[in-house]
């Protein structure tokens, strides 16, 4: 059998979702039965399609989709329920996953036996239906991917008072973690190995990044970050705001071993496209005067929307890193209306030292909330992307942040060349196919040597095969499911004294 989705219908979204799982995918073009693994639906069953989707589940296969496009395959609850965020069952049928925000509005399925809404209802369907297995969700997981607007968020810490930092509303990493946690409880409920390509480079357990924005940070500042690089042989990613660093500009062009991109002229976002534009063009033009040329963009706050957007496009990036359009996740391009966007987003961990320290946290809670988060995104497969600014020092913490990643197994990389490696994944159309009890990959070419597949079999634990090769023979690392902390609600609860720190923090804001 060959493993792969089907996809029915039109969907950017589904598509962007699946290019980060890694799950080879093609348009349903006809009959289903014995052509795919898993098929999802993105949009409505015409009539004739419904039956064959009927056909295929009563020969074994899987289905993943929302209710209002599975009409008649399940009755859902009569009234639409705003859907705030979702929060795992411990013992759920799909594995993995973590409190994930959408806010959307959306019909839960009448026989919903997991993850559990803001109010405690049971919101999604996952399990036997017509003679196959299901996963029905009460929203469409390709539609909440454009959702581009952003609000303040707590993010889960062990001290009482939580950081919290603007960022995307609708928690994409988390949307790509429900998809391939959903996928792989679907093959392995058909007995099948669940398989897809790493994210990460053929030979890597994972990658980690520095990057370092630099907001107007002295040139001993930025001297300090540069022996924390050179100390641990990671190279940073700086992200420079050209007009704060008067004649020393060049400094930045004479790095070696690093990457230089741009964040702006002027460290302020006027919510004017033109403006914005030429706060853009105004430093890009600086730093090439001072020896560099930005082939990367970061905007000042993490602030992303449709006009920043276009700008970034037009400037010719290679890629663009804002996490109030994705945080915690692959990357990705951001989507519109009428499709995609040219740039690349390559997300990154949005809480910074800056942030808990106005949350009061010592040197010693910074290390162990980001040793913390290290631990869970090595357990979930992200790769360890952190940010900085060179105002805010504490250099044991960056030095203990680095370690902290380098002890992980992660190995160091630049996001402009993580950006690169991606784009040539994402390019890949690999085949996959089970048989014999063995599965086989192919891609062409010498793409074995720059990546590989990730195959898991339901108990088995996970093998590691390099592209054009098999999973026979090979070691199965035993890997388990990450699991949320039990209060992981809490980051979700009012906060009297932290609201009234997220006020200041926006009143110092220089948006307009």
């Amino acid at each position: 059998m060959i493993l792969r989705a089907g996809l029915i219908g039109s969907s950017p979204g589904w598509e962007e979702i699946l290019l980060q799982t890694g799950v080879p995918f093609v348009s349903v073009n006809g009959a289903v039965e014995g052509s795919y693994s898993v098929v999802i639906v993105a949009r409505p069953l015409h009539p004739d399609e419904a039956q064959l989707i009927r056909r295929y589940l009563g020969s074994g296969g899987a289905v993943l989709g929302a209710s209002t496009f599975l009409e008649g395959f399940m009755q859902r609850r009569e009234e639409p329920v705003r859907l705030g965020h979702i929060v795992p069952e411990p013992a759920g049928g799909i594995a993995g996953l973590s409190l994930m925000d959408i806010e959307t509005t959306g019909y839960i399925p009448r026989e919903a036996n997991c993850l559990r809404t803001d109010d405690l209802q049971l919101s999604v369907f996952a399990g036997g239906l017509a003679g196959g297995l299901a996963v029905i969700t009460p929203f469409d997981p390709g539609e909440l991917m454009g959702d581009f607007r952003a609000v303040e968020r707590y993010f889960y810490a062990r001290p009482e008072r939580l950081p919290s930092e603007r960022v995307a509303r609708v928690a994409k990493g988390e949307l790509a973690h429900f998809v391939r946690g959903a996928l792989e409880f679907l093959h392995h409920g058909r007995g099948l190995p669940f398989a897809r390509l790493s994210q990460f480079p053929a030979g890597s357990r994972n990658v980690c990044a520095i990057r370092i924005d630099t907001d107007g940070g002295t040139k001993e500042e930025v001297g300090e970050l540069l022996r924390i690089s050179a100390e641990t042989g990671i190279p940073f990613t700086w992200f420079v705001d050209a007009g704060r660093h008067g004649d020393w500009l060049g400094e930045f062009a004479r790095m070696e071993h690093q990457e230089v991109g741009l964040h702006c002229y002027e460290h302020r976002i006027f919510l004017d496209a033109k403006k914005d534009e030429e706060n853009m063009r105004r430093g890009a033009a600086a730093l090439e005067k001072a020896g560099v040329t930005p082939t990367a963009f970061a905007a000042p706050f993490g602030f992303w929307s449709h006009d920043i957007g276009r700008a970034i496009d037009r400037a010719g990036f290679r890629y663009s890193s804002e996490f109030s359009w994705a945080y915690d996740a692959l990357p990705q391009y951001p989507l519109a209306d009428t499709g995609r966007f040219a740039t690349l987003q390559v997300p990154v961990h949005p809480v910074a030292v800056g942030t808990m320290r106005r949350c009061g946290y010592t040197p010693a809670q910074m290390s162990q909330y980001y040793r913390d988060i290290v631990g869970a995104k090595t357990a979930r497969g992200e790769p360890l992307f952190f940010y900085q600014h060179p105002g805010h020092r504490q250099w044991d913490v960056v030095r203990d942040l680095c370690r902290a990643c380098l002890d992980a197994g992660a190995a160091p990389i630049t996001l402009g060349d993580y950006a690169a490696w991606w784009k040539d994944r994402i390019a890949l159309r690999p085949e996959i196919i089970f048989e014999h009890d063995i599965v086989r990959t192919s891609a062409g070419g010498d793409a074995g040597e720059r990546f590989s597949a990730i195959v898991t079999r339901k108990g088995e634990g996970e093998s590691i095969v390099p592209l054009g090769g098999t999973d026979a023979g090979l070691p199965r690392r035993a890997s388990s499911p990450y699991v949320p902390p039990q209060d992981i609600r809490r980051i979700r609860e009012f906060d009297l004294r932290g609201e009234i720190g997220r006020q200041f923090t926006r009143f110092q804001r220089k948006f307009t």
